[in-house]
């Protein structure tokens, strides 16, 4: 699913279904991109606008088909555990949903950190698995950092913004060069323009991001580069650039790499193959999730309709998987035809997995990973 602004669907490939988009606010407001995915409303079954606190949003009046849930002329607040029933209810199983929730800041004022973090370590999950598309914002000033902290732990995407750009913090599902790609960007009428920013513009966004992260001064961070407090703060305004031997410099004192220092502070440590998953349609006979041809590691989910035959896509050197979700499954290996069930894996030379069969009268589920063999 597209986000409305084309320069940002060419950085993230777009939205997978199921995706929690998290707008971290840095001084800007996200209600452009709020927007701009509400423009696409037709290609959602349901919009819908969720607060706790407060009076409704000012994008509802221009969006006739966006609904409210969790405040009404005779409700002026929501309970959590009847928030997350409402929106379960609303959410139902082979509909496209689109949902707009206020800021996690108002969140904490009505209901208190912890809460709130409790609500969104389940909301996001269920939205997951549902296929909604949700987006949420917290604002940094005012959000406190245990509420951040289980936000990034948990949600799908990450998106920093600040007056002049957007930075990707977290994107599962991509590949790992997606995080830290950052964009300068300014709204107009039809909408926000991005485009990509130029080295002096990475090291002013870095910069911003990692004095807020580390709630350090400009004085501070112009004592450990070694440069003045004035060559930071035309720096961080992109009005300057800052030499290699400082930021090495800044880099080796903050302990980290010079890559970390313009992509962010938090290296991706995991990789996940999301799904396509649109709950219009079924799923994919066969789709790969991690890898490609000649990758160290290829991961394809097959699916199997009752008494159906497949077999691997493309010939892969190394070891090969067999791991069965569920069904009955019969693997060709030459003049062998073992079976596995659901909770079983198989594992052989690639080169002798010839194929599998589904023996059952139900769908099976099977993944299919290639492990190429390290020189």
């Amino acid at each position: 699913m597209s986000t409305g602004v084309p320069a940002l669907d060419d950085v993230l490939g777009g939205l997978f279904w199921g995706d929690n988009v998290v707008w971290e606010l840095d001084g800007a407001s996200a209600d452009p991109f709020y927007r701009a995915i509400l423009r696409l409303e037709d290609a959602f079954d349901a919009s819908t606008w969720i607060a706790v606190r407060g009076a409704p949003s000012r994008l509802v009046p221009d969006f006739p088909r966006l609904e409210t849930v969790g405040i009404s002329p005779e409700y002026t607040s929501i309970e959590p555990s009847d928030l997350l029933r409402e929106i379960r209810s609303r959410c139902e199983a082979g509909k496209r949903n689109l949902l707009l929730f206020a800021p996690l800041d108002r969140m904490v004022c009505a209901w208190g950190a912890e809460l709130t973090r409790g609500f969104f370590a389940r909301c996001c999950p269920l939205l997951l698995d549902v296929g909604a598309i949700a987006y949420w914002s917290m604002d940094l000033r005012e959000t406190p950092a245990a509420v951040q902290d289980t936000v990034e732990a948990v949600t799908q995407c990450v998106l920093h913004l600040d007056k002049h750009s957007v930075r990707v913090a977290k994107a599962e599902g991509r590949d790992p060069s997606v995080r830290g790609s950052l964009l300068h960007w300014h709204d107009e009428q039809e909408g926000p323009v991005l485009f990509e920013a130029d080295v002096i513009g990475r090291v002013a966004a870095s910069l911003r991001t990692l004095r807020r992260s580390r709630n350090i001064t400009q004085r501070q961070l112009a004592q450990t580069a070694g440069v003045t407090s004035s060559a930071i703060s035309q720096a961080e305004r992109a009005e300057r650039g800052l030499s290699l031997t400082t930021l090495v410099r800044l880099s080796s004192e903050l302990g980290l790499t010079v890559d970390d220092l313009l992509h962010g502070e938090d290296p991706s440590t995991y990789q996940i193959g999301r799904r396509i998953g649109d709950p219009r349609r079924a799923p994919e006979p066969a789709i790969t999730l991690l890898g490609g041809v000649g990758s160290e590691v290829r991961v394809d989910l097959v699916h199997l309709a009752a008494r159906q035959a497949g077999a691997p896509i493309g010939r892969h050197s190394g070891r090969g998987i067999v791991a069965v979700s569920c069904g009955l499954v019969q693997v060709g290996l030459g003049n062998h035809t073992p079976t596995i069930r659901g909770g079983e894996v198989l594992v052989a030379d690639c080169a002798h997995i010839d194929g599998w069969r589904n023996l059952g009268d139900r769908e099976a589920v099977l993944f299919w990973i290639a492990i190429a063999e390290r020189a």
